[in-house]
């Protein structure tokens, strides 16, 4: 059939061949004469395709053009040969088919599309000069005539975009949704250009509208993002489910969507993607690595362990796998071997100069540095933390800036309080529009009682503006500090105002919390934490607090240590969260494990004074008198070496009498 096919084209030829040395001179329009020349222009164009014959493709260009010398007047004809132009790369031809097609129709939209793609398409090229404001004022034109065409003010957007004229492309995008306001382009479009400003609410917002339709994987990942970006993990499933449900091979996003039900403590449904991804892709480490993650999250260390090797074996030099391996032996209590592989992993990508590092391995020096940093620091190995975070400080760029407030945390938390201001303020000093240092400085200061000077540092950074967020919650800190609640409550509330998604509205309430516990207004702070925890069930800082705050009450005792436990799941070595439930379990009279929790907790934070007080209650309730007097001396001690502003003169009190109780009931004991 092809061959009798082909077999015409020499007299389809010759029949328009007296035609075609026409071309270039004035015809009669006649429209029987154009489609006749559109038809064969169609077939040639399709056989030329089909068989990748350009000469065929070169025939079909002529048959359109003398089918527009018949039919002048047709925006189909015009449209139809600059798309011929840009299939075959003569791009300009086309630009000028649409240019010319438009003098004639200035109303065609269909030309006008077309030509808005030519220009967009022709500016990812090597553009003239002045083809970039030429198209911009030919679609400005566009819309000053007819200011409802609003597939003009698309284009026109990307022209301003492609111009980094981003503000006229947001006006021209909330022109288009003004027109139609469920303009799946426009709303995917404006979308966009807000996931690029970081804007993540307000790209979700739109990309919602732009997906409420015809699923598109593409914008529907996009979408998950966001939500991931706002710590809105139900809703990011939810999108990344719908971009699988659309493209099922796509590995990104099944990746993505694993990663999202892994965040969203949805541990069973993340395990079977990565297997399913692992099915797909047996020699991929990744999966490997995210499920020993998802293991050593629900503290299963040997299967954790086991995927990690698996992932290592795939790929035994990726850096993210062996880190992994150091998070691991963290989670594990194995801290002797965590600092051992952080080491292992800094040595074997040392430099004896740290100006040969290239960024990226700067950017990873100070990631390990300072988990080297923080490993020593737990272990109360002060000095050695020091070290580290001074290596860090070499990297130079943010790595040197997160090493200063390193450095600051660790001289307050070893008592060293004159060097760790002292370090403060030179860090402020030299670099005064760093946000992080400002209210790392401030924190310090109001822990030590200079509240007002605290907030003198803060203040001038207040831009009216989203990252006014996390000044404002240090200022309400501040106030906390002093126990100015009523300033703190406001200020926090403040700092709501710029929250956005469900990890800053469930820190905003606990914060309120926080600040009525300390108030003593204990229904009001159980309150603002349930709030938190409905929008966040598996804050590990929420859960803690309310239920230390209930154990502490010795109300809902039951209720308190299963809200502790879930926390210490996710941290399971937090002497914090171990002294809670220690304490909780004191409260329920089960002195077995309270003392087992609380000896856990103060070996590994053995200068808490509070740990040591809980842990002294334990052995006066048991018995062990001597015991008991040693760790409340130790409690007092510990007082002593903080602040004046930090000491609880009422908690002293308590301590000093059960000392004295412990006396008086150690003297009436029979001598042995």
């Amino acid at each position: 059939m092809l061959l009798i096919v082909f077999s015409t084209f020499p007299s389809i030829s010759k029949a328009q061949s007296s035609e075609s040395s026409a071309a270039g001179e004035t015809v009669q329009p006649d429209k029987a004469k154009a489609y006749y020349h559109y038809t064969l222009g169609h077939l040639y164009q399709e056989r030329g395709a089909l068989f990748q014959r350009p000469e065929l493709l070169n025939q079909a260009i002529d048959e359109l053009r003398l089918a527009l010398q018949y039919d002048p007047a047709s925006s189909y004809l015009s449209i139809e040969l600059a798309d011929l132009y840009a299939a075959t790369g003569r791009w300009r031809s086309a630009l000028q088919e649409m240019e010319d097609a438009l003098s004639r129709n200035p109303n065609d939209k269909a030309a006008r599309r077309l030509l808005g793609r030519l220009y967009l398409r022709l500016l990812s090229s090597q553009a003239p000069m002045d083809l970039l404001p030429r198209a911009t004022h030919r679609f400005e034109q566009i819309v000053q005539t007819d200011p409802d065409d609003i597939d003009s003010y698309m284009i026109l957007a990307q022209l301003y975009r492609a111009g980094q004229e981003d503000a006229k492309a947001e006006e021209t995008l909330k022109k288009a949704l003004s027109l139609q306001p469920d303009s799946r382009d426009a709303n995917a479009q404006l979308g966009m250009y807000y996931m690029e400003l970081g804007d993540y609410r307000e790209a979700a917002r739109l990309l919602e509208k732009a997906t409420s339709g015809e699923p598109d994987a593409q914008l529907l990942a996009t979408l998950g993002y966001a939500y991931s970006q706002l710590r809105n993990f139900d809703s990011a499933v939810n999108a990344y489910d719908r971009a699988v449900a659309a493209d099922s091979k796509n590995p990104a996003f099944r990746k993505a969507y694993a990663d999202a039900l892994f965040y969203n403590h949805q541990y069973a449904e993340a395990i079977e993607q990565f297997q399913a991804a692992l099915e797909a892709n047996p020699s991929d480490p990744e999966p490997h690595l995210r499920l020993s993650q998802i293991y050593r999250t629900q503290n299963n260390f040997d299967k954790a362990r086991e995927s990690l090797a698996k992932a290592s074996e795939l790929d035994p030099n990726n850096l993210e796998i062996q880190y992994n391996g150091v998070l691991l032996a963290e989670s594990e209590g194995k801290f002797a071997e965590a600092i051992r592989n952080v080491e292992n992993l800094l040595s074997a990508s040392s430099q004896t100069d740290p100006s040969m590092y290239t960024p990226q391995e700067k950017a990873n020096r100070g990631i390990f540095l300072e988990k080297l940093g923080f490993l020593y620091r737990d272990q109360e190995n002060f000095e050695a933390a020091e070290t580290a975070f001074g290596q860090m400080r070499l990297l130079g760029g943010e790595s040197a800036i997160r090493a200063e407030i390193r450095i600051i945390e660790t001289y307050q938390e070893s008592r060293h309080y004159d060097k760790a201001l002292a370090a403060s303020e030179k860090a402020h000093r030299d670099h005064p529009d760093n946000r992080d240092l400002a209210t790392t400085y401030a924190s310090l200061l109001s822990t030590l009682g200079d509240v007002d000077k605290a907030i003198g540092v803060l203040n001038p950074l207040l831009k009216s503006e989203r990252a006014d967020r996390e000044i404002l919650l240090s200022i309400a800190q501040a106030h906390l500090r002093a126990k100015q609640f009523t300033s703190a409550r406001e200020t926090a509330i403040k700092a709501a105002a710029y929250s956005e998604g469900d990890g800053d509205l469930a820190y905003d309430h606990f914060l309120l919390g926080s600040i009525w516990e300390r108030e003593k207004q204990f229904e009001k702070a159980e309150e603002e934490f349930r709030k938190s925890l409905e929008i966040d069930p598996h804050s590990a800082m929420a859960l803690n607090y309310l239920g230390y705050m209930l154990a502490d009450l010795g109300i809902h005792l039951d209720e308190a240590v299963q809200m502790i436990r879930k926390a210490l799941e996710t941290e399971p070595q937090s002497a914090a969260y171990l002294d809670s439930l220690g304490w909780a379990y004191y409260r329920l009279e089960r002195m077995d494990l309270a003392e087992e929790y609380l000896r856990k907790a103060a070996s590994r934070m053995p200068s808490d004074p509070t740990i040591r007080d809980h842990l002294g209650d334990v052995y006066y309730k048991i018995g062990r008198l001597q015991e008991a007097q040693r760790e409340w001396k130790a409690a007092l001690l510990e007082w002593s070496r903080l602040p004046k502003n930090e000491i609880d003169p009422d908690e002293v009190s308590k301590i000093e009498q059960k000392l004295k109780e412990a006396e008086v009931k150690l003297a009436q004991e029979p001598r042995r």
